[in-house]
């Protein structure tokens, strides 16, 4: 057995050694590996690795070995000094030549073969030369999270020989440290359940999430006199779980939404990009003004989710920096979603920055999400009118039938200009669609659609023509893996869903639901795209939205999408909170300029982020109550069936500006709301 002691800090992806003073034991974890966990596909010239939960190592040109990569929740007043590392070691018979890795490309372009890096296959030296590696800490809502990686396998180029840790045992040592996450001074019992329940549900010690927050109050209701929130927000007055942006002109259009969201039991209110001009002067622009406003509601409301009501030319996107592949600027907004740091510390024109080296360390970003964002793509109020529709009919009046059905259309990938008969390199059937069926509970239904059909049995040929009668019969998760544009979606080679075929859908806005958009520009929301055709269709189309608005790299976007589909079938149903915990396992690896950062920003989702997605058919529930109350203190009893009792149904009683609340029902189906109504009425 061999012993390690590591101290190690990334500042960002540069190691420095740290020195450990008050240093006390933090969270650990012992990780076993056997060799049958370990798949060698032996071609010609190289050997392939893999073993499931991991990500091979995609430095171009290095041994493409498995990663494992481990989150850890933490005090927010503390950071990782030391890692205390024990490891038990078994070599693994043979001699191989493993592959280089090679850079990624999106799709349509051709990849192109990076030879072995000289400097690692000529060495003596084992690759990498440590098993377990520090990636540094974020804070996702308060929550500080420390991330490792973990090297199962070490090789040794120069005699091929390859050497699996079948036990790594690894303990966290801490040290007192500033806390430097966005405040947070309360938020409702509600919210504060849920980030408990994504953190817990990410970190190897989720038995650590309880008393990982100081300085939040914690309200359970919105107080006694209903609710009431000061406008600007404030320690006084109620909390607002959510806020929605918007313009003078659309604001009464989302007042519905705003309205149903209160009474279901989620507070919230409008405010309009001119108040905001108004009440939050600074910062370099309105979109900084934006999120000056933001991180206001955040700390003082306890805001939890952010609708922006508008396209981008009624509120603006950040456009941030990439050096990746070609360059360019990719229009983002999680930069309304991650509020810790500034997203620009160097104080030049570019915003969002990666590391590139001590001497250009980037922006001061996180990337992790502190609030959960949507837009509304909406240029007019007919537009607001049908977003707002969709999401209320989504939510109140969905075909049961249609909540329990995907669509999955796939299209092969690479090459760009696959025929049948010809060899395929990433195909978005196999090598994308296919691993995420086993997540799906077996009670939804699952049309495949392929372009690469007959090694499924299951599935049926994809033309544009299937697809848009697939998508008009309506299904609950739509996903389109393929090519595409910011006015196109391919099913093949020369046959395409254009922007008109889109606004032709009739699927009816009681069968629009969410589409995954795994392609290229889809959802460039600078531009007039494909994605806001689906969202505005006021026949159908879709509800939510998920794609990107550059480039997509699809082994990468794969993951993601992956993990989307592994976060929601566990219990995370909010639209916007499983959007965006889909990128978090892949945060510790966007530090710098690569196709994760890159997917970290372009990414983003249309739709309320609030919503549930339905994973089997909605049941209707009867709520017995008296049908009045007397004025005064009064203690209502609610019992809520399906027939049967109904555990943890939430209810809420609201009288405006006089009544509000809220509580969860018991194992009998019941639940006891206290409130004091001052006048009659509804």
């Amino acid at each position: 057995m061999s012993i390690q002691r590591c101290a190690r800090l990334l500042a960002i992806l540069s190691l420095v050694c740290v020195a450990c003073s008050a240093v006390a034991a933090g969270p650990s974890i012992d990780v076993q590996y056997t060799p049958p966990q370990v798949t060698i596909e032996n071609g010609e010239v190289y050997s392939r690795l893999s073993m499931e939960g991991t990500r091979a190592c995609k430095m171009p040109g290095a041994p493409a070995l498995p990663v494992e990569y481990l989150r850890f929740v933490i005090p927010s007043d503390a950071r990782v000094a030391d890692l205390v590392v024990s490891i038990e070691e078994l070599e693994l018979p043979g001699d191989y030549r493993v592959a280089p890795a090679q850079p990624e490309v999106p799709m349509g372009e051709t990849p192109q073969w990076v030879d072995e890096d000289a400097s690692i296959y000529g060495s003596d030296e084992p690759y990498p030369a440590v098993r377990v590696e520090y990636l540094g800490d974020g804070f996702l809502g308060g929550f500080r999270i420390a991330s490792v990686a973990i090297y199962p396998l070490q090789y040794f180029p120069r005699n091929g020989r390859l050497v699996l840790a079948t036990d790594i045992s690894v303990e966290l040592e801490l040290e007192s440290a500033a806390d430097h996450s966005r405040p947070r001074l309360r938020m409702t019992a509600n919210s504060d359940e849920l980030y408990r329940k994504i953190v817990a549900g990410l970190v190897e010690n989720p038995e650590d999430v309880a008393g990982r927050l100081s300085g939040v109050e914690i309200v359970a209701e919105v107080g006694p006199e209903g609710f009431l929130p000061r406008y600007t927000p404030s320690l006084e007055g109620s909390p607002v779980e959510y806020v929605i942006i918007t313009s003078e002109e659309f604001e009464p259009y989302f007042q519905p939404l705003a309205d149903w969201k209160t009474k279901k039991g989620v507070p919230t209110v409008i405010r309009t990009v001119s108040w905001i001009e108004a009440n939050y002067p600074g910062g370099t622009d309105l979109t900084e003004r934006v999120r000056f406003f933001i991180e206001d509601a955040y700390e003082s409301w306890g805001t939890t989710y952010v609708l922006i009501g508008g396209d981008t030319n009624i509120v603006p996107v950040r456009y941030v920096w990439s050096d990746y592949f070609t360059g360019g600027k990719i229009s983002t907004d999680l930069y309304y979603s991650d509020l810790d740091g500034n997203w620009n510390l160097d104080g030049d024109a570019t915003f969002g920055e990666g590391y590139a080296g001590a001497t250009s360390p980037g922006d001061s970003l996180d990337l992790y999400p502190d609030v959960f964002v949507g837009r509304a793509p909406t240029a007019t109020a007919l537009e607001v009118e049908t977003f707002v529709t969709k999401t209320l009919t989504y939510e109140r009046d969905s075909v049961d039938t249609f909540a329990a059905q995907n669509l999955y259309l796939a299209e092969v990938l690479f090459p760009y200009d696959w025929e049948p008969g010809d060899l395929i390199s990433t195909d978005g059937a196999g090598d994308v669609v296919e691993p995420v069926l086993p997540l799906i509970p077996s009670w939804i239904h699952t049309a495949l659609v392929y372009q690469n059909y007959e090694p499924y049995p299951e599935s049926f040929p994809l033309t544009a023509q299937a697809a848009l009668d697939s998508m008009n019969i309506g299904y609950n998760i739509t996903s389109h893996v393929g090519h595409a544009n910011k006015d196109i979606l391919r099913a093949s080679l020369n046959d395409y869903i254009t922007v008109q075929d889109i606004d032709a859908l009739t699927n009816g806005i009681n069968r629009a639901g969410f589409l995954w958009m795994l392609n290229c520009t889809s959802t460039a929301i600078d531009y007039d795209c494909i994605a806001e055709h689906f969202m505005n269709n006021a026949n159908g189309g879709a509800t939510f939205l998920y794609g990107p608005t550059r480039a997509c790299f699809p082994r990468t976007a794969r993951d993601y999408f992956y993990t989307w589909h592994e976060v929601l079938y566990s219990g995370v149903q909010r639209t916007g909170v499983v959007s965006a915990m889909c990128k978090v396992p892949y945060v510790p690896l966007s530090s710098y300029d690569n196709t994760d950062r890159w997917t970290q920003m372009s990414y983003v989702l249309l739709g309320d982020p609030e919503s549930y997605l339905w994973t089997k058919k909605p049941v209707a529930l009867s709520a017995i109550h008296d049908s009045s109350v007397p004025l005064g203190p009064v203690d209502l009893a609610v019992t809520v069936t399906d027939p049967a009792a109904v555990d943890s149904a939430f209810i809420c009683v609201v009288k405006d500006g006089e009544v509000y609340a809220t509580a969860y029902t018991n194992a009998s189906g019941q639940a006891v709301l206290s409130f004091t109504p001052k006048t009659t009425g509804t």
